[in-house]
C-alpha cells in the first residue's frame, strides 16, 4: 500500500509539473538557446529534467557535476521537445513514464521518482518534528550497514561485527543510566537498496544515523540527514566531500593530510629534546611524495626552536655519527617518501650507523611495503586508530563479545567491532548528555576510546571531521 501510494503521489507531481508552462527567462550563448531556471528548495536532477522534457545528461553536460543548491542557477537546453509539444500530449507521456516506472522500480529512474515524490512527502508531514523534540537522557540510533543478508559473503563479515560492537555499547549506555535504541537497517550494496531504506517513514524518527560503509552511498545518505536534520557518522570512508557543505556529517576516517597538523604537534612534543635531521631528494630523482609533511614539520620546528637539518641520503650515516659524537641527544631521521626503491636504499644506509640513539620517522603506508629492514631502527609513524591488545579495557570487551555471542573475537588492527563501539559510546553519550546542540560536546579536549582518537574540528561551512591522531613508537619492546 505504501508502494501503491508513493506511485500516486509520483505521478499526480509529474502531471504537475508537465502542466506547467515554460515561462522562464532565455538566454543565447554561442547560437543556442537555454532557460535560465532558479533551483527550488529539495529539487534534484530528476524534477528539474522533467520540467523541461529533457535529460539529466543534458543539465550536467551544460552546467557540470555536482549537488544542486537552493537558489542555484541552471541553463538548460531548449530542445524542439521543450517548446513544441502540447500540454496535453506532455501530461500524456508523463502518464506513460509513471506506469513504466511501476514496472521496473528497481530501476534508478523508478527509483529518483520515488525519491523526489518522497522528498515531497517529507516536506508535508511536519516539518518541524526533529526541532520540537528535546534529549530526556534518551537517544534512537540508526546503523545503516551492508549487512547483504539476501546474498551473505564471508567479506560482509566486517559489517556484522560493527553491528555487534554497536551493541554492546549500547548495553554500557543503559548501564549508566542512558535509554538507548538501536534501529538496524540492511542498505546492500546498490542505490536502489538504499533507496528502500531512506522511504521509511521511521527512519526519519532517530536522532543519530550511523553508516553507510560505502562512500558510493555516501551522498544519498547526507542529502537524508540535511533534509532531515539528522546527525550522521560516516565510520570508514575518508571520501566524504559532502562534508565540506553539509553540518549534519561528521566523518570519523579523514585522509591523511588533513592529520598533519595534528601528528606535527605531537612529534614538537615528543621531539622536543631530539635533533631531527630531514632527508632531502638527491639527482635520482625518485618523488618524495610526503614532502609537505616535511615542510609543515620544519617550518613548526623553527617556530618552537628545535634543532633539524637537511641531509642528503648518501650522507644519513656520516651526518647521524657525527652529530651523536659531539652531543649525547637522540636523533629522529624523517624520510618524507613511501617510494619502494627510495626505502630500500636508505635502508641500506642504517647498518653504518654506529650509535643506538638514533630513530626514523616513518609514514602509515610503510605498513603495506612488508620492508622489514626498516624496521631496523626504532621507528615512529602514525594513524587515527590503535588497538592495544593488553590494555585492560581492551581485554573486558573481547570478553564480553565472546560472552554475549558465543564466539571469540578475532584480534583484528583495526577492529570492526570496536569500530561499531567507540562510535556508538561516544555519540550516543554525547546526545543522551547534549541533545542536538552536541557539538558543544565535540569541543571538548581529544577523547581516546579502545581504539580511536577522537578530536572533531568543524569544518568551514560544513559538518565536522576527526583530526584525532596516534602517534607510535615501534621497537624492540613492542608498539607504544
Amino acid at each position: 500500500m505504501k508502494r501503491l501510494t508513493l506511485f500516486f503521489i509520483a505521478a499526480m507531481a509529474s502531471l504537475a509539473l508537465y502542466a506547467e508552462t515554460l515561462d522562464y527567462p532565455v538566454k543565447v550563448i554561442d547560437g543556442k538557446s537555454y532557460y535560465v531556471y532558479t533551483v527550488q528548495k529539495s529539487e534534484g536532477y530528476y524534477a528539474i529534467s522533467k520540467r523541461f522534457n529533457v535529460t539529466i545528461k543534458e543539465i550536467v553536460d551544460v552546467n557540470g557535476e555536482g549537488g544542486l543548491k537552493l537558489g542555484q542557477e541552471l541553463l538548460i537546453p531548449q530542445t524542439s521537445d521543450a517548446t513544441a509539444t502540447t500540454v496535453t500530449e506532455k501530461a500524456e507521456v508523463a502518464k506513460t513514464e509513471v506506469k513504466k516506472a511501476e514496472a521496473a522500480v528497481t530501476k534508478a529512474v523508478a527509483a529518483e521518482a520515488v525519491t523526489e515524490a518522497f522528498k515531497r512527502q517529507e516536506e508535508a508531514e511536519e516539518p518541524d518534528e526533529k526541532f520540537r523534540r528535546e534529549p530526556q537522557n534518551s537517544v534512537r540510533i540508526a546503523v545503516l550497514m551492508p549487512f547483504n543478508m539476501a546474498a551473505h559473503t564471508e567479506s560482509d563479515d566486517k559489517f556484522i561485527d560493527f553491528y555487534r560492537g554497536c551493541l554492546i555499547a549500547a548495553d554500557s549506555l543503559k548501564a549508566s543510566g542512558y535509554n538507548v535504541t538501536i534501529d538496524t537497517y540492511d542498505i546492500g550494496k546498490t542505490k536502489e537498496s538504499l533507496y528502500n531504506i531512506l522511504s521509511k517513514k521511521e527512519l526519519r524518527e532517530v536522532d543519530l544515523i550511523i553508516g553507510p560503509a560505502y562512500s558510493a552511498q555516501t551522498g544519498y545518505v547526507a542529502d537524508f540527514a540535511e533534509r532531515n536534520h539528522i546527525k550522521t557518522i560516516i565510520p570508514f570512508s575518508n571520501n566524504v566531500p559532502q562534508v565540506k557543505t553539509n553540518k549534519y556529517l561528521f566523518q570519523v576516517v579523514c585522509p591523511q593530510q588533513e592529520l598533519y597538523p595534528n601528528v606535527v604537534e605531537k612529534c614538537l612534543e615528543e621531539w622536543k629534546n631530539k635533533k631531527v635531521l630531514v632527508i632531502t631528494p638527491d639527482s635520482a630523482g625518485i618523488r618524495y611524495d610526503k614532502k609537505e609533511f616535511s615542510d609543515m614539520l620544519v617550518d613548526a620546528m623553527v617556530e618552537k626552536g628545535i634543532y633539524y637539518k637537511y641531509i642528503a641520503a648518501e650522507r644519513m650515516a656520516t651526518e647521524v655519527n657525527a652529530l651523536t659524537s659531539k652531543d649525547s641527544s637522540d636523533v629522529v631521521i624523517v624520510a618524507p617518501t613511501t617510494n619502494h626503491v627510495k626505502l630500500t636504499q636508505l635502508s641500506d644506509h642504517f647498518d653504518a650507523i654506529k650509535t643506538n640513539r638514533v630513530y626514523v620517522f616513518g609514514f602509515p603506508e610503510w605498513n603495506d611495503l612488508y620492508h622489514k629492514d626498516i624496521y631496523g631502527k626504532p621507528l615512529y609513524t602514525f594513524s587515527n586508530y590503535w588497538l592495544n591488545f593488553n590494555d585492560a579495557e581492551t581485554v573486558k570487551f573481547y570478553k564480553r563479545y565472546n560472552q554475549i555471542f558465543g564466539v571469540p573475537l578475532v584480534q583484528n588492527n583495526p577492529s570492526y567491532s570496536i569500530f561499531g563501539f567507540d562510535i556508538t559510546l561516544y555519540f550516543g553519550k554525547a546526545w543522551c548528555d547534549s541533545g542536538r546542540h552536541f557539538e558543544q560536546y565535540l569541543d571538548k579536549e581529544e577523547s581516546e576510546m579502545l581504539q580511536m582518537n577522537f578530536d572533531f574540528e568543524k569544518v568551514n561551512g560544513g559538518g565536522y571531521a576527526n583530526h584525532g591522531v596516534y602517534l607510535h613508537l615501534y621497537d624492540k619492546e613492542g608498539i607504544h
